[in-house]
């Protein structure tokens, strides 16, 4: 496909704050001294570990890091994260919501961050006008016991999981009557949300808006077939446009600026762009594949069409990526490989890369999971302290889906060979 990029491009990162260390959160993982961290050997799976029950933990027999089994066969035979960039974790990392049973209930699941064990779990209820959407509902940045949602009817709600009561932040109907909202996105201070526009009964796409909540104000709304799902940075002020469109010249993602509501950069999926895809957004920044140089590429979304390359991945195409930059510490991102590919570099694979252009990486555990489909993928995402990282696996191709948790404070020293 393209040649791949040489060098680390210029890239403006005004504005881009990281986590202080007295910002009260339980704890900043920093780059481990040791060097096997981020070798670059091949680490073939060993044996399937047994599995503890729900609540129970074992040791990645590689990597050495700790890992929960969240859910088990109590939970129904899928259970399921939403998605890479849709969190698991509240503010606190005190709860994790999953999807479980048949992969369409919302169940809240207690967590003791500190002594990393689960106190229990609890169901969502149907809102007054219905279940919502479980596999974008999302965390709120403020409070770590709400979580957004909304419904088929067009109403974005808030569920105080402590109260267990529901309160209507928004009713869309009005301004978007016969639609619906679809894959939502939100800022980290509840603010600004987003959603692409689909029509109820034929599902067809309709367009996309953003909206801000504290002025109840529609800052963008467009009406067009060429839009798969939109994205909202973590400040509020910048979203992420994906087309859907492929192929060599065409606009795979545009970037608008929801202070002035204007589009501001059309990116196209080969050169010159690299538009990144299975992406995440941090405060003004996107990281995400690049599929026709096969490297994972972060870039400012204040001036798009320059990037720099966080991860190459030379000549191996066999697998996909997920990712994810949920953490507050935005100097690592979260990527989690899936494929059908045998054994290589990263195969397999949840680990953490460095955004800075430095090709770090930090392997964490094999997943386990064998892809013959979306959901076989793992999606894993981080959590906001970054102690934490949420996975779906199949476990060997067992005919059930079982959500993990990585417990990164207690990371082993490297490859355990």
């Amino acid at each position: 496909m393209g040649r791949v990029v040489s060098g680390v491009l210029s890239l403006l990162l005004a504005g881009v704050v990281f986590a202080a260390a007295d910002d009260g959160f339980l704890c900043h993982p920093k780059a481990p001294a040791t060097a096997s961290f981020w070798d670059r050997k091949v680490h073939p799976e060993p044996p399937l570990p047994p599995l503890p029950a729900a609540g129970g933990t074992f040791v990645d027999p590689t990597f050495r890091t700790t890992i929960m089994r969240l859910t088990d066969e109590a939970d129904g035979p899928n259970n399921q994260v939403g998605y890479s960039y849709w969190p698991t974790f509240n503010r606190d990392s005190t709860r994790a919501a999953v999807g479980t049973g048949d992969g369409q209930t919302r169940t809240l699941y207690r967590l003791d961050p500190v002594s990393f064990t689960l106190l229990g779990k609890q169901l969502v209820p149907p809102s007054p006008s219905g279940q919502m959407q479980w596999d974008d509902a999302i965390w709120s940045g403020t409070d770590p016991d709400v979580l957004f949602g909304h419904t088929i009817d067009g109403k974005l709600w808030s569920y105080d999981a402590s109260a267990q009561q529901y309160s209507l932040v928004k009713d869309f109907a009005t301004a978007f009557p016969g639609e619906y909202q679809w894959q939502m996105s939100k800022s980290l201070d509840d603010n600004v949300f987003a959603f692409t526009r689909r029509e109820y009964g034929t599902w067809a796409v309709l367009g996309y808006m953003a909206w801000r909540r504290a002025t109840d104000q529609i800052l963008l709304n467009e009406s067009t077939v060429a839009v798969d799902e939109v994205h909202v940075d973590k400040t509020g002020r910048w979203l992420y446009i994906a087309t859907g469109a492929g192929g060599p010249g065409a606009i795979e993602s545009r970037v608008a600026d929801l202070l002035t509501g204007q589009i501001v950069a059309d990116l196209t999926d080969d050169a010159p762009d690299q538009a990144p895809g299975h992406y995440d957004t941090g405060r003004g920044t996107i990281m995400g594949d690049a599929n026709w140089i096969n490297a994972i590429t972060f870039r400012s979304l204040a001036a798009p069409h320059q990037f720099r390359t966080m991860l190459d991945l030379g000549l191996d195409w066999t697998q996909a990526l997920h990712s994810s930059m949920l953490a507050e510490d935005e100097r690592w991102a979260t990527v989690s490989f899936f494929g059908d590919g045998g054994d290589g570099l990263f195969h397999r694979e949840i680990v953490q890369v460095a955004t800075d252009g430095s090709q770090k990486v930090r392997r964490l555990a094999h997943h386990r999971s064998v892809f013959a489909g979306y959901y076989d993928a793992p999606r894993a995402n981080a959590s906001r302290d970054g102690c934490f990282v949420a996975f779906t696996s199949n476990w060997g191709g067992s005919g059930r889906w079982d959500v993990f948790i990585l417990n990164l404070a207690r990371a082993g020293a490297g490859p355990a060979s």
